[in-house]
């Protein structure tokens, strides 16, 4: 088996114990609300540092919390997603979105902390997603958009995401 496939089959039981709920796919609308929410503050605040070990561990990526350091992630989500696409069968959407929520949640932290802002639940369109609010009144979902880097490739490059956000 390819070392890159084991890696990545590794990483999905390593991170399964970042399960934290939610689907979050959406990017922006104009009919949503914001609630925020402390514990989704905390899981998003201990899977960001699961993000960190497992980089350090399994891909040599250091990651610091420091905005240049989301190239960093989107080299390890490259490498995911290079895997995803290889790999038969594919893992489950569970078993992504422990990812999702790991290094979304980093890239969450990693805005809040530099920029302000705050986690907690965004609706849209009647579903909830947790997400990020900026001091700004924007929000933004980076599990779903990490879920989507990894399954559908580099069109949801997380370092041009985060740069988008950065504009806002």
């Amino acid at each position: 088996m390819n070392t890159i496939v084991k890696r990545f089959l590794l990483a999905l039981i390593t991170l399964m114990a970042c399960v934290c709920g939610g689907v979050a796919l959406a990017e922006t609308s104009s009919d949503q609300s914001f609630s925020p929410d402390p514990k989704i503050q905390k899981i998003a605040e201990a899977c960001s540092l699961d993000a960190v070990d497992f980089s350090a561990k399994q891909f040599g990526i250091k990651l610091d919390l420091s905005d240049a350091s989301i190239a960093n992630v989107e080299k390890a989500l490259a490498q995911m997603s290079s895997s995803y696409a290889s790999t038969s069968p594919k893992p489950t959407d569970e078993q992504v979105m422990a990812f999702a929520k790991g290094y979304g949640s980093y890239v969450g932290e990693v805005y809040r902390r530099n920029h302000g802002g705050e986690w907690g639940m965004v609706t849209v369109g009647g579903s909830r997603y947790p997400g990020v609010r900026t001091t700004s009144g924007s929000s933004f979902w980076p599990w779903g958009r990490v879920f989507n880097r990894i399954t559908k490739g580099a069109e949801d490059n997380v370092s041009d995401y985060y740069a988008a956000l950065l504009q806002r």
